[in-house]
Formats: C-alpha cells, sequence, structure tokens
C-alpha cells in the first residue's frame, strides 16, 4: 500500500488510500499523536469540506471517507489553512461507577502487577483517562493513560461472554465493554451505568477525547443501581 506525505493543520500526515473512498491519515510526529488527531478532526468540522461524509479517530490515525471516489485530496488539504486561535474542543468529563468485587480475573492482575487488589483498585479509580477510541465492538471504549504499574497483558484464552458494563484491561489501555460479548480482557469490575443504545439516533453520550473517572461501589450499590437503570 503506497503512501504520501500531506499537510494538514500544521503537521504532515501520512497518507494512504484504504478504498475506493476512504483515506487513512497517520501524523508523522513523535508524541502526543491523539492531540494532534483531535485537533485535526475539529478542523475538518469547522471548514465544512464538501462531500466528506465521515471521520474516524483512532489511537494513531484518522480515517477519512467521502461521498465519491474522485476526489483531490492533496488540493483539499492544501486549501485548509492552519488554525491560528488554539481552538481546541470542550471535551466531557465523565464519572463511571465501578463495583470492583464483580472483578472476575483478579487473582491473575495481582499476580502480574505483584500488588494487591486493594492497591490495583487505588491506581485505577486516582487516574484521569481519555477516550481514545471506539471499537471493536458497537460503543466499547478504549481508554488511554493507564497507570504503568497495573498493564497486564490479555488473556491466553479470551472468554465466550463478557457482560455489558464490564471494566477491563488489557496491556497498556483500560477499557468498558458497551455490549455483552465475547472478550479477552482482564475484568477488574463492573458498572450498572448505561452509556450506549444502538436504538437511540445518537448511540452514546460520550465522545472521542472525553475524559473519564472511575469511582469505586459496593455490591449493594451495583445492584440497586442495576434495577433503577433497569
Amino acid at each position: 500500500m503506497e503512501s504520501e506525505l500531506l499537510r494538514l493543520n500544521g503537521i504532515l500526515w501520512s497518507v494512504f488510500r484504504m478504498a475506493e473512498r476512504s483515506w487513512l491519515l497517520r501524523p508523522q510526529v513523535a508524541e502526543n499523536a491523539l492531540t494532534h488527531i483531535q485537533n485535526a478532526v475539529l478542523r475538518l468540522e469547522e471548514v465544512e469540506i464538501p462531500l466528506l461524509e465521515d471521520t474516524v479517530a483512532a489511537y494513531d490515525s484518522l480515517l477519512l471517507t467521502f461521498g465519491s471516489k474522485d476526489i483531490n485530496l492533496q488540493k483539499i488539504l492544501q486549501s485548509i489553512k492552519e488554525s491560528n486561535d488554539n481552538k481546541r474542543r470542550n471535551f466531557k468529563s465523565h464519572e463511571i461507577k465501578v463495583c470492583y468485587d464483580l472483578g472476575l480475573d483478579w487473582n491473575e492482575v495481582e499476580n502480574k502487577t505483584n500488588l494487591s487488589k486493594e492497591e490495583i483498585i487505588s491506581i485505577h479509580t486516582s487516574t484521569q483517562y481519555s477516550i481514545a477510541m471506539f471499537g471493536f465492538l458497537l460503543g466499547f471504549m478504549f481508554l488511554e493513560g493507564l497507570d504503568q504499574r497495573i498493564w497486564v497483558p490479555r488473556k491466553d484464552n479470551p472468554r465466550t461472554k463478557v457482560d455489558s458494563g464490564s471494566v477491563g484491561i488489557g496491556g497498556e489501555q483500560t477499557g468498558i465493554y458497551s455490549l455483552e460479548s465475547p472478550g479477552g480482557w482482564q475484568i477488574i469490575g463492573r458498572t450498572p451505568d448505561q452509556f450506549f443504545d444502538i436504538n437511540n439516533e445518537t448511540p452514546t453520550k460520550f465522545t472521542a477525547g472525553d475524559i473519564i473517572t472511575f469511582r469505586k461501589i459496593s455490591s449493594k450499590e451495583f445492584e440497586s443501581l442495576e434495577k433503577k437503570n433497569g
């Protein structure tokens, strides 16, 4: 897959044509790739590019999909002037309640980190995370910012079923299962909060870049909130 270098919002991006109407852009920076990607999305929204149908931000890339295959991407990007006002998207902050007593993999997580359950919970709840992207299933939140002390590899043998709301650790990331699905993350808790509904026009109130914090709750609180949330 051939690539070329194009400039967008003050930095160079390697550009790969992924399909007839889609291009993948990767920022050519040594650090803060996610910040550059989020700023580029904001800039693209500001200038309202004709025929641009969708932008999908990931950890280190940005996918652009247009309504036509006859697009001169170089010409389009050259027409976009770099923003000089340092404008940034106003990301929202969300607190997610987690019952860590419902974690399924505490023995493995404790053994691999050489930390106690209480120490791991303290670290997990004292950190601010940023939503890096959504995937591998609808609404699954990949969160950036996990403390290195509690990095744990994914399970060698994934489960065939992980409950919705499960909070897990997978390598350098923590994440939340929006729906029941198979999965190989180390499950350390579960939230009663509902934050994804496929039947809504806007399935989730969360967006990439939003800030997430976790708050520990008891099993009794979990049961009460789960009933309340229906």
